[in-house]
């Protein structure tokens, strides 16, 4: 009991206390909430075209390659300005940008469904792709801003499974729209959700806790913008690489693993896709639990490094044609439980080696090596799978989780693991 205070006073401040908190941990959901929901529909928007590719060749009098390159210009725009628009929200603060974003991506998605040519389709996507460029370095920021740090490791754990969840369900939901009406209007419901998903951000934006524009927090004489120079200090040249190289397993293992089950073990297009699909389903469990492991341990570095490890070492088992292929669906899903469970580990990491201020533009900067990642691992994987070497997909996707680990060691200074960063 507090010295000079009654029982019953104490315990209303314990009450008072408990309310509180209560009302902290209710804001922290609604703001994943709505961060959530600009995520989920940003990755639904990533694959919202592959699936009626079908319908959009017929319509529009094209082939799989001119749709591949339109679908390119959709990356290319959310590679370039991720950067810029992470300078952006330590400029101006990130509720503003998520918005702008989230609506300019919603009217791309809706504008391709009135494309009459290839080349209007490329162009809005370019636009769509634009808005794309804000949700990480956006999102990044506002979850750092809103959510208490001992439950910071859980809250980007659900971010992630929200993006995870869109790529999930993305051909579902188009196929099915496309069915009973066509692949237009399918593109115009979607897009009308995220303009609504926008507009429920502008009412209900004093939920996200927003960081503090840099030039409003210092001293006149001591301010100055944020610029790529500030980034380009060791942590974050390696977490770039870093990304790079697990973009470059991960691209390969996504795009091309139904096809290499099928030549390296002789099984049928279902048996192949539900290995693929065990992958995706445990990377989304081990995201969820990863949450919870990032907010109890201190070193994040020990949890990447053991985690790969085991991610690596099941693609080496899946390579080496050892094992019968019930054991290759079990082993290649523990592959994908290891690359989710170290994802929330991961961007904590990313957090703490941001430079002061600088949490936006710092995850716009690591996620353009995604993209980098993304662009030049897929043609080395078809080439490999062209000339007949279908289990180098999985070693060499092994080889760039192995290469990922040193990285994270090297990125090392003393602040990284400093607990109050």
């Amino acid at each position: 009991m507090v010295v000079g205070l009654s029982e019953s006073e104490v315990r209303a401040e314990d009450i008072t206390h408990m309310v509180a908190v209560a009302a902290g941990m209710g804001r922290e959901f609604r703001t994943l909430g709505l961060i959530g929901t600009g995520h989920f529909l940003s990755h639904l928007y990533q694959l919202a075209l592959p699936p009626l590719f079908p319908l959009i060749m017929i319509d529009l009098d094209t082939n799989l390659a001119g749709l591949g390159v339109a679908i390119g210009a959709y990356s290319v725009s959310t590679g370039i300005l991720q950067t810029p628009v992470g300078f952006l929200v330590d400029r101006i603060g990130g509720r503003r940008v998520l918005i702008a974003g989230l609506l300019v991506n919603a009217i791309g998605i809706v504008a391709a469904g009135f494309s009459t040519s290839l080349w209007m389709l490329g162009g809005f996507l370019m636009l769509a792709g634009a808005g794309n460029s804000v949700f990480h370095p956006a999102d990044y920021a506002l979850l750092s801003a809103s959510i208490d740090k001992s439950r910071i490791g859980r809250a980007f754990s659900l971010h992630s499974l929200s993006g995870t969840a869109g790529f999930a369900v993305a051909p579902l939901i188009m196929l099915g729209l496309a069915t009973v009406w066509d692949w237009r209007i399918a593109l115009f419901i979607v897009g009308a959700a995220g303009i609504a998903a926008a507009i429920m951000l502008m009412i209900q934006r004093e939920a996200i806790q927003d960081i503090a524009p840099r030039q409003t927090t210092e001293p006149k004489r001591d301010r100055k913008s944020t610029g790529l120079r500030d980034l380009m200090t060791r942590p974050m040249i390696m977490f770039f690489l870093f990304y790079a190289f697990l973009a470059g397993a991960g691209s390969g293992l996504n795009t091309f693993t139904v096809t290499a089950m099928i030549a390296i073990y002789d099984v049928d297009l279902s048996s192949a896709n539900a290995t693929l699909t065990s992958f995706l389903v445990m990377a989304g469990v081990g995201v969820l639990l990863g949450g919870f492991v990032a907010d109890r341990v201190k070193r994040h570095d020990f949890v990447l490094m053991a985690a790969y490890g085991v991610a690596a070492a099941c693609l080496m088992l899946v390579a080496s044609r050892f094992l019968p292929f019930w054991l290759v669906i079990g082993t290649f899903a523990m592959a994908g439980f290891m690359r989710g469970l170290v994802n929330p580990a991961r961007d904590i990491l990313v957090r703490r080696a941001a430079p002061p201020g600088a949490v936006g533009s710092a995850f716009g900067f690591i996620t353009t090596g995604f993209t980098v990642g993304q662009a030049f691992a897929p043609p080395v994987y078809g080439w490999l799978m062209d000339i007949g070497s279908p289990t180098m997909l999985f070693w060499l996707a092994s080889a760039f989780t192995l290469i990922a680990i040193p990285l994270v060691f090297a990125s090392r200074e003393r602040a990284l693991y400093d607990e109050e960063s």
